[in-house]
């Protein structure tokens, strides 16, 4: 297993050792937003410089007090390390303008791409807008005024909503595999997609974060490293594992690599991840959970995450230390999904399945897992979401019976281990899911 070493480090007399932490694909969105805000060019490189500061710990006030000198000192290790970003960068001796223009020129690339490539879908969505707008006066405007007729009109409404439905995903799903980057694809979208009635004008406000978290960095999988996000999806599925919004790029490269090699390659899997997190006594697990307290709503549990990986950290070769942590970890998931539904106006009182009727099975309460469903931001590209939604609804919260065997038969389940059914769940890889997990969940809107 080879070392990691993804963080940007260099020396200044005025600080000492400096570390960037390394670009992820929850920064990408952060920056992004830097790039719309008006501000000089100094500014704008000590903004994306203090973003990704691990160390020193300092304010903001301070590091921006830095000389010129010194800055540029940090920025040019930071370009020198992370060439996903500064694609475009060109010194012409102007190093904050050289900076900024680099980031600049790669988003505008970007959206130029984006463009061309959502052309035709958009001109496709904009028929269906105008053939739906149609239909729905039509049939709606005609029954105002006459009740008697309002049930037929409800069921041919009903059809041609479900008609425009199936187009609408047809669409998206032609969509998915091509989104590269989230704030362009957020843009055009806005800009050819305006209905001109207020129910479209909502229902774009609501799509809209559907794409507002989608890495820009996908691209890197298509064409510089001939990887697509379907073969990441496909092998990450197979060994059940995912990613999380702030894993390095180039960690889910070697995870891609990995699995393309013959054979079933799940203990090397498993090895990949924990020997990452746990490097350097679980440096890389402390870096996840660094921003995890900006969260409102998880800021009350960043106290406990932080003991689970103080005990990590101290526990002796003799200490399954992960018998202790995991259930700790898997009840603030479970309280965190509470408070999340409870954010949503999604208040306790159902359970976690949808509960249906034995002989029609047709739901007659839905069950908090559809709610969270229902309710949920992106965080990374559709299919990569999905897969984490997945194993976080279908595996840690599947369905259990006391004394009878899973569904799906993977022991890293909420109800088995934390109703104590299950007592060989001490495994580092079951842990570093949980984390991963609650990584996902911090990041959502």
């Amino acid at each position: 297993m080879n070392e990691h070493k993804n963080s940007t480090r260099t020396r200044i007399s005025s600080l000492g050792e400096v570390e960037l932490k390394y670009l992820s694909y929850g920064d990408t969105r952060d920056i992004a937003k830097f790039i719309v805000q008006k501000m000089t060019d100094r500014d704008f490189a000590v903004k994306v410089l203090f973003h990704q500061l691990v160390k020193p710990k300092i304010k903001f006030h301070k590091f921006q007090s830095l000389t010129d000198k010194s800055l540029e000192k940090i920025g040019r290790a930071f370009v020198k390390k992370e060439v996903y970003l500064f694609t475009y960068f060109q010194d012409t001796g102007d190093f904050f303008k050289d900076f900024r223009q680099a980031i600049q020129a790669q988003d505008e690339k970007q959206i130029e791409e984006l463009r061309k490539t959502f052309e035709p879908i958009i001109r496709s969505t904009q028929e269906i807008f105008t053939s739906f707008h149609k239909n729905y006066a039509s049939i709606i405007q005609p029954a105002l005024g006459a009740g008697s007729y309002i049930q037929d009109t409800i069921r041919q409404f009903s059809s041609v909503a479900e008609q425009f439905r199936n187009a609408q995903l047809q669409i998206i799903e032609s969509m998915k595999s091509n989104i590269e980057q989230y704030n362009a694809t957020a843009r055009i979208l806005a800009e050819s997609m305006k209905p001109q009635i207020d129910i479209w004008q909502r229902w774009a406000e609501q799509n809209k974060s559907v794409f507002d978290n989608i890495s820009k960095h996908l691209a890197v999988f298509q064409k510089e490293f001939k990887i697509t996000e379907e073969k990441a999806v496909m092998v990450l599925q197979k060994y059940k594992w995912f990613i999380s919004p702030s894993i390095p790029i180039d960690f889910v490269f070697e995870i891609v690599q990995l699995g393309q090699k013959t054979g079933r390659q799940d203990k090397a899997m498993n090895e990949l991840f924990v020997d990452y997190f746990s490097h350097n006594n679980w440096q890389n697990l402390e870096a996840l959970t660094e921003n995890w307290g900006k969260n409102a709503l998880f800021r009350k549990r960043i106290r406990i995450i932080q003991d689970c990986i103080e005990t990590l950290k101290n526990a002796n070769k003799h200490t399954n230390a992960v018998n202790v942590i995991l259930p700790s970890a898997i009840a603030q998931i479970d309280g965190f999904l509470t408070d999340y539904l409870d954010s949503k106006g999604i208040f306790y009182g159902c359970a976690y399945d949808d509960y249906k009727d034995r002989n029609t099975r047709r739901v007659k309460k839905v069950g908090r897992k559809s709610q969270f469903r229902r309710y949920i931001s992106k965080t990374l590209a559709s299919n990569l979401d999905d897969l984490t939604i997945d194993i976080f609804l279908n595996i840690l919260f599947q369905h259990s019976q006391k004394g009878k065997p899973l569904k799906t038969p993977f022991n890293f389940n909420r109800h088995k281990i934390m109703h104590g059914e299950k007592v060989n769940y001490g495994r580092k890889d079951y842990l570093i899911r949980a984390f991963l997990l609650i990584d996902f969940l911090v990041n959502l809107k």
